[in-house]
Parts: C-alpha cells; sequence; structure tokens
C-alpha cells in the first residue's frame, strides 16, 4: 500500500541555509526561485536558486562564508522535508531592473568528494564488500545510507589482499558494477541500490486528489508525472499511480507499454490496476512568490511490481 500526502498542500513553506557547515546564514525571508535535478546516476546532483533583495551586509557575508546550501520544501500544515544539500560551487550578483537585486547560487550535491576524493587502501583477504564500502566513504568523507549495504549481495569476499588508489568515484563506480547496482550520492549521503531493486519504505500515492498535475505521459525515458512539489519523493523510491491514467505513446499506431529498470528493451507493459513506479529523476521548482505552477515536482519513473518475491520487482511480460 501507498501513502498519500500528508496534511494540506497549501500555503508554501521552504528553508534556504547557506553556510560554511557551521555557521550559517538563513535568507528563508526573502523571494526565492530554485530548480533542484536528481537523478539515480552519480553525476552530482544540482541546485540552482535566485536570492532576490538581500541586504549589502548579507551578500557579503555570504561571498565570504558560504560553502554549503541547505534547501527545505514543502507546505505550512503538510510535507515539508529537504531536497536539495550540497556543495556551493558558483555565485553571480546581478539586477533584473532597477528595484530588484539577486545573487544566483549554484551547488551540486557532493561535489567535493565527487571530484576531488582520492581512495588509497589495502584491504586484506576475507574484505566484504561492505567494508570496502566504508572504507571509501571514509576516504571521500560521506556517511553511507543504512540501506546500502543490503545491495551488496553479489560482489563475493576478496580470496587474496588487493591494494587500491585512485578517485573514490571510480572505485564506487568498480563496486556497484559487480553489485549489479547504481550508486549516487543523495543529500550528502551515500547510496546503493540494486538495479532490481528501489529504496525501502511505502510508496508515495499521486493522484488528483494528492497533487497531480495532469496526466502522466508514457516516454521512451519512462513515465513522466507532473505534481504538486512533495518532498516525500526520493530517488530510487516508489510512488504509485493509477495505471488507467497514463497516456501510454505509440509505435506505428500500436499501442505499447510503459518501460521497466528490469527490461532490456523498450516495450514492458505498464503495471495494471495501482501500480508502482521506482523514480529515477526528480526536478523540483519553485517560486515562492510565484503562481500557482511555480511549485511542482517533475518525476521520470519505471514500472516495478513490488509483489515479487523477496521484495525484488518484475517486469510483466509484454
Amino acid at each position: 500500500m501507498g501513502t498519500s500526502a500528508q496534511g494540506v498542500q497549501f500555503l508554501r513553506a521552504f528553508s534556504l541555509i547557506l553556510s560554511n557547515q557551521s555557521v550559517g546564514l538563513d535568507v528563508s525571508q526573502q523571494r526565492i526561485r530554485f530548480e533542484v535535478r536528481s537523478a539515480d546516476t552519480e553525476t552530482p546532483n544540482t541546485l540552482q536558486a535566485r536570492i532576490y533583495n538581500l541586504s549589502k551586509d548579507s551578500v557579503n557575508t555570504l561571498w565570504a562564508q558560504a560553502t554549503y546550501a541547505q534547501l527545505s520544501a514543502g507546505y505550512v500544515n503538510g510535507p515539508m522535508g529537504a531536497i536539495f544539500q550540497g556543495d556551493i560551487v558558483q555565485m553571480r550578483q546581478g539586477s533584473e531592473d532597477n528595484q530588484n537585486t539577486y545573487i544566483d547560487v549554484f551547488a551540486a550535491d557532493g561535489d567535493l568528494a565527487y571530484n576531488n576524493a582520492i581512495h588509497s587502501s589495502s584491504s586484506p583477504a576475507g574484505t566484504t564488500d561492505a567494508q570496502e564500502l566504508a572504507s571509501i566513504a571514509k576516504s571521500m568523507n560521506l556517511p553511507v545510507d543504512p540501506n546500502a549495504t543490503d545491495g551488496l549481495t553479489t560482489g563475493g569476499i576478496l580470496p587474496r589482499g588487493k591494494t587500491l588508489f585512485g578517485m573514490g568515484r571510480d572505485m564506487m563506480r568498480a563496486l556497484a558494477n559487480r553489485n549489479n547496482c547504481r550508486w549516487s550520492i543523495q543529500n550528502g549521503v551515500l547510496t546503493l541500490i540494486p538495479n532490481d531493486g528501489y529504496l525501502p519504505g511505502q510508496a508515495v500515492v499521486i493522484n488528483s486528489q494528492t497533487g497531480m498535475i495532469g496526466v502522466p505521459e508514457q516516454t521512451e525515458n519512462g513515465v513522466f508525472v507532473r505534481c504538486l512539489l512533495n518532498p516525500l519523493i526520493k530517488i530510487g523510491g516508489l510512488i504509485q499511480l493509477n495505471s488507467a491514467d497514463i497516456a501510454q505513446s505509440s509505435n506505428n499506431g500500436v499501442i505499447i507499454g510503459g518501460p521497466s529498470y528490469r527490461s532490456t528493451y523498450y516495450g514492458a507493459t505498464i503495471t495494471p490496476g495501482a501500480g508502482l513506479y521506482r523514480v529515477m529523476v526528480a526536478e523540483h521548482v519553485g517560486d515562492s512568490r510565484g503562481s500557482g505552477d511555480s511549485w511542482i515536482s517533475e518525476l521520470t519513473c519505471l514500472a516495478v511490481d513490488k509483489s515479487a518475491q523477496n521484495g525484488q520487482p518484475q517486469v510483466n511480460p509484454a
């Protein structure tokens, strides 16, 4: 069963804190526009935020101190949670007109760890992949998702000692590949999800009663869904859709099924009934003082079947 969004999705709420991870500046009282782009890939998630009409002192503080961004969004009496945490990679100032100045903030989730972390270790015989994961995470200075080791079932145990040296991201890629997993950094946490699995927890129900906008659409990249901004939606987690609502694509006039991440071909069927879909891409767009369509989440998802044995999804045959 899925869980619908709790509370009322009305009256926007958000928090944007720019800091050096010890001292920060909360700019939540200003008008802010943002775009968060996250995906189930190793490429870091990104944030672009425009903050309007800060005082000169606040701008000077940001230039001197800000290295880290934390963005939470949701609703006053509804779901509210983190949708981005990451390293600030660039800032710039400007003005839109004679009355409105702004500062743009560009940030990437785990940017320093992804681009700079070097891993060097000597692993004795008998080292498990879970131990290697912990060692790599220490080199990257990132915590590990508690569910990450659940997917480390196929890599085996080292039959003899091994020395590793190289970029931490390359070590994570090799570790994920031999365990049939996808790895990524989500809000500053190393995450591993099996290629044929998903994050534990209840699916977020998306329908016309819980904020769905328009009609979900089948595309070559997956099922595309728009809804009111929902911080409960997580990369690698599940959403629940009424599959009858999905506008299916066609191939030479023939209706075909929706893509599935366990399928090696395009055309695995859309899950019938109240279908479950794994979130592969989530883009959150917001304007704290914008119109009704400026507080949304856009998702690309692939079909799963939670009824499979051992909790592993299945592709329904075409």
